[in-house]
């Protein structure tokens, strides 16, 4: 019996062991992108009363959308006074600038909440980013916020559906691979717990169900209107703003 308990606890030690390193590696990740058990939610310090940074980096779909100014409008009336709201994103650019100028536009103001997407420039065939490299520049710009801004939230978006516009803008034809670009982010953010907020599937639906509509609020192929902005894509953002804030108790 003696035998059998030694060779029965010696298993049971190295069972302990195996998930004591697999808790170090999941605690090692989550620290990476700028997680952890003490990291406080931006939401709660914010009802706490603390003042918060919250930053919007991507294309000119959140540089120029009104999405984002209602964001801010948002900020400003559930928190005065306590947020600094800035958009940082870059008209025209793609994950690639938004790796090179990561350090001046997001994490030196070391925000409390990054709200990011780069798939919709990456996909335009002019830029020439793959696939892999928009997959491969998500997770830089994602670890660097993480190591030089600890604490840092990072939400991921997929945005709106593109349309080759008749005499105008081929947006759909340059982006030939869209879905495997927005696919980057949908995987990245279930395979490292970031949140998402994917705006394509109602895009898509009211391109299938209204399309007079959906050519109305994206007049030129690429960019929604304010209007659309508002009816569409501000929804989904509002929704996840007001359940976070709910779960912190204000």
């Amino acid at each position: 019996m003696g035998g059998l308990g030694t060779l029965v606890g010696a298993r049971s030690g190295i069972l302990v062991l195996r998930m004591f390193r697999t808790l170090c590696v999941a605690f090692s990740l989550l620290a990476t992108i700028g997680w952890s058990a003490e990291t406080p939610d931006v939401f709660t310090e914010l009802a706490a009363g603390k003042k918060q940074t919250v930053v919007i980096y991507g294309t000119s779909l959140s540089h120029g959308g009104e999405w984002a100014v209602a964001a801010k409008k948002w900020f400003d009336a559930k928190y005065p006074g306590q947020v600094t709201f800035v958009n940082n994103s870059g008209p025209g650019q793609h994950s690639g600038w938004g790796l090179k100028n990561v350090k001046t536009k997001v994490t030196e103001l070391k925000p409390a909440l990054v709200l990011m997407e780069f798939a919709f420039n990456d996909s335009r065939e002019t830029y020439k980013v793959s696939v892999a490299d928009g997959a491969s520049n998500l997770d830089k710009i994602v670890k660097e916020i993480g190591k030089e801004s600890p604490g840092t939230e990072v939400v991921l978006q997929v945005m709106n559906v593109p349309w080759d516009v008749p005499g105008g803008n081929q947006s759909d034809s340059w982006r030939p691979k869209l879905q495997a670009y927005n696919d980057n982010y949908r995987k990245y953010a279930a395979d490292h717990r970031l949140q998402l907020i994917d705006h394509y599937a109602a895009w898509e639906k009211l391109k299938r169900e209204a399309p007079e509509t959906y050519r109305k609020y994206i007049p030129d192929g690429t960019h929604p209107s304010a209007e659309g902005s508002l009816a569409v894509t501000w929804p989904a953002v509002k929704a996840w703003l007001e359940k976070r804030c709910e779960a912190a108790g204000k």
